[in-house]
């Protein structure tokens, strides 16, 4: 509803037609986004890796341990769970440079946004007639104008920061269990 209604108004900001510098920014954030979330997918499955790597080498009873101890397979049998462990480290830390890559970069798009609607605010407001500032408290106004934008530079950060990475997870949470 209105929350959309606002995204919505708020789209020319977030993508200003007039500045492809931005435009590859929210490109950017918005790969840096997929990345993060593609690595956050992959973390269980490197624990699935490194316990299958496990549950292979011993898994096969006594006899079988026996025998990849003794045919030099026990590099491979300790090195696998080990190297799938050190997958899940590599993927955590992904997973942050990924997400601090996409506030970097989003962060001169929403603060962009919020000075050109600032900018408006402030345009439209000494437009007003003298009867309107002198019937009012213009500094009464101008606090309202400050949280307005503070509201606004919010709404940016979590449609960009918190309501689209969550519907790219969902996506490919809803893809693995297809």
């Amino acid at each position: 509803g209105a929350a959309f209604r606002t995204v919505i108004n708020l789209w020319p900001y977030m993508w200003p037609s007039d500045r492809r510098d931005l435009k590859l920014r929210v490109v950017a954030a918005l790969a840096a986004l997929v990345a993060t979330k593609v690595v956050t997918m992959m973390v269980p499955y490197a624990f699935k890796w490194a316990t299958d790597a496990l549950t292979t080498v011993t898994g096969h009873g006594h006899g079988a341990t026996h025998a990849v101890a003794s045919s030099g397979w026990t590099i491979l049998a300790i090195g696998s769970p080990v190297l799938f462990v050190v997958l899940y480290g590599v993927a955590r830390i992904l997973m942050v440079l990924f997400a601090q890559a996409r506030d970097g970069l989003f962060a001169r798009v929403a603060m962009n946004a919020v000075r050109r609607l600032a900018d408006r605010t402030f345009r439209h407001m000494h437009l007003l007639s003298l009867r309107f500032h002198l019937e009012r408290k213009t500094g009464g106004l101008s606090r309202i104008i400050e949280r307005g934008t503070k509201g606004i530079e919010t709404i940016v950060r979590m449609a960009m920061l918190t309501v689209i990475p969550t519907i790219v997870e969902l996506v490919f949470v809803f893809g693995v269990l297809a």
